[in-house]
């Protein structure tokens, strides 16, 4: 059972808390834009695209780290995929609920910003997902297992 049940939970706790870091960092980039006098759409789109990743990115970092079992490449690599996830995930969910208005009323039922956040949450954790996948396949096909005795 617990194959099964930690990953699970790891995943839910990851999206969980990268939503929640992501609006963060959404807050943060939206202040840092207002206060410093941001001027051009695209100076904020590309701090909401970066601060969500990046929000998103360090809660998979945190929920699919293992530091007893890694190196500082491993940890180093695991740190850019899930980043780069979180902001292309940010970038495609803004992207998707920028397309989300309703006929009628040429309003969107939920701000894109939400989509923001959801979408770098979720695309982070599938990248935390298959990275860990993969690094177990190729440390369970390349160590020796070394038994404890004891246990």
């Amino acid at each position: 059972m617990e194959p099964f049940v930690v990953p699970i939970v790891r995943s839910i706790g990851g999206v969980t808390l990268g939503v929640v870091l992501s609006m963060i960092g959404i807050v943060i980039a939206w202040s840092l834009y207002v206060f410093f006098g941001g001027r051009t759409i695209e100076t904020w789109m590309a701090s909401l695209f970066f601060s969500a990743g990046a929000g998103a990115g360090i809660a998979t970092f945190t929920a699919w780290l293992h530091i007893d079992r890694e190196n500082g490449w491993v940890l180093a690599l695991t740190a850019v995929v899930v980043l780069g996830a979180g902001i292309l995930g940010a970038w495609g969910g803004y992207q998707y609920g920028a397309a989300q208005e309703i006929e009628c009323c040429a309003m969107p039922t939920v701000s894109p910003v939400y989509y923001t956040a959801l979408g770098s949450a979720v695309v982070a954790n599938i990248a935390g997902i298959v990275f860990a996948t993969i690094r177990a396949v190729v440390t369970r096909n390349s160590k020796t297992q070394i038994y404890n005795a004891v246990n």
